[in-house]
């Protein structure tokens, strides 16, 4: 099996661009630098997402502004900055709107605010510099750092990776291939590239034959967004031609705009769960990648939708073989000029003789629903709480507001340190209410019981 550095060694003669794309200018670097930090939790780059459906969303990474840091955001929601400040002791950070009335990339709207820049670029002035950490770094978050260099003459430090070493870790294809580089073959599951519509509908009815059931995978779109899963006895009752048009169809209505390859592969059945391995990867002089911590994703519905995860239960050994696994990979990323936080999603299925199986489906190149709390515990209260559990669903019914969801769960809230409900994003979303929020507690059972009481107040079938 090839070295990780074997491997680094020719993704990099194979692409040089991957470390080679990071000329923005005199004042850009990467890495955490001086000053004061720019935070953009906007999601919207992330292929197939809608930032209409959960608008809250990028509040999540203020979690990690301290005094005289700078947050943008879509759409401001003046009831939830209270509760930060008043909870969470997020006193003296800027909450800035951006775009309030488009639904474009905040990065690229703050790069044509020139007020904006204008305000940003006196801001990194003053304090010799500026460093930008974004929930996922791609070109325009780097254009923009550009921007406020050029506007200050002071350096601005991206906490995060080249946009093309981005946009290859977050590439479900690409990541399949580099695990069974890496692991070998039977690391993933079997997993194919089709390049158009025929080359689907013949490799989801070869898979059919094969597997109980089948995935078609939008592969830049993040977690469940642009998974079409099917069982394979209805894919074996159409001709090709109808299921040509009817996985059109089905792609088409996720927002997928006909951009090849897309991934055709099986979907595991006798899956245990759902482990994702947390890392964090400095740039390669500073030390080794680190797994901070294996969680276990709650995951619903057809498609395998992110609504949660908690501390992971597996067996010690299993933990330590993901572990090990990841950090595998991981120093691949590194060498090919990867930097910042990272995830990497897999299932543990249960083999006809009785063993577990690890299969790697993806990697989040980016900062994520887990990694944001972890990391905001871990600086706001010095460390991570023996209970933890995170949550991140949509509870249907009548839709609230963040007040009327904090005087849902006040009395449950808790303050740095201490145990209880941290929200994490406001309560606004399409068809429910969103609960984006993780609970802290001295054991895991402790934890787990309050998000369920939590989620039975929003459903109506709690008391107050």
């Amino acid at each position: 099996m090839p070295t990780p550095r074997t491997i680094a060694d020719r993704l990099r003669a194979d692409e040089p661009a991957l470390v080679s794309s990071l000329d923005f200018g005199p004042f850009v670097r990467q890495g955490s630098g001086d000053g004061p930090t720019l935070i953009i939790g906007d999601p919207s780059e992330i292929s197939l997402f809608d930032p209409t459906d959960k608008p809250g969303l990028e509040y999540r990474m203020g979690l990690l502004a301290h005094p005289g840091d700078v947050v943008l955001v879509r759409r401001r929601d003046i009831k939830f900055e209270a509760y930060l400040n008043r909870y969470l002791e997020m006193k003296g950070v800027a909450f800035v709107e951006v775009g309030k009335a488009g639904f474009g990339a905040i990065a690229r709207l703050a790069r044509q605010t020139p007020d904006l820049i204008d305000r940003l670029a006196r801001l990194a002035a003053e304090h010799g510099g500026m460093t930008i950490k974004s929930y996922l770094t791609k070109g325009h978050v780097w254009r923009l750092a550009q921007a406020i260099g050029d506007a200050s003459r002071q350096p601005v430090t991206v906490c995060g990776s080249s946009p093309r070493a981005t946009r290859r870790v977050n590439d479900k294809l690409w990541f399949s291939r580099l695990v069974q580089d890496v692991l070998g073959e039977n690391a993933t599951p079997p997993t194919l590239s089709a390049y158009g519509p025929a080359a689907t509908a013949g490799l989801v009815s070869y898979n059919s034959k094969r597997a109980e059931r089948v995935v078609v995978k939008v592969p830049d779109s993040a977690g469940s967004t642009g998974n079409i899963r099917l069982q394979s006895n209805r894919v074996r009752a159409m001709s090709l031609t109808r299921l040509r048009r009817f996985l059109l169809d089905r792609l088409h209505a996720v927002g997928w705009r006909d951009r090849y390859p897309v991934l055709v592969g099986v979907w595991d059945t006798d899956v245990l769960c759902s482990p994702s391995a947390q890392l964090w990867l400095p740039r390669i002089e500073d030390g080794a990648p680190v797994c901070e911590a294996i969680f276990e994703q709650t995951v619903r519905g057809e498609a395998g939708t992110f609504v949660g995860a908690s501390r992971s239960s597996l067996p010690p050994a299993l933990q330590a073989q993901l572990r090990a696994q990841a950090l595998r990979l991981a120093a691949v990323l590194q060498r090919i000029g990867y930097f910042g936080r990272c995830s990497f999603d897999a299932v543990i299925q249960r083999t006809p003789g009785g063993s577990e199986r690890i299969h790697w489906i993806e990697c989040n190149g980016r900062w994520g629903g887990v990694s944001i709390p972890l990391t905001a515990l871990s600086q706001r209260a010095g460390r991570v709480p023996p209970g933890l559990v995170i949550v991140q669903e949509t509870v249907p019914g009548r839709q609230m507001g963040t007040s009327e969801l904090l005087d849902l769960v006040g009395d449950v809230l808790c303050d740095p340190g201490g145990e209880g409900l941290i929200l994490t994003a406001p309560a606004q979303t399409a068809g429910g209410t969103l609960l984006s929020a993780c609970a802290v507690a001295g054991t895991q059972e402790a934890a787990e019981d309050l998000v369920s009481e939590v989620v039975a107040r929003l459903s109506g079938a709690g008391t107050r």
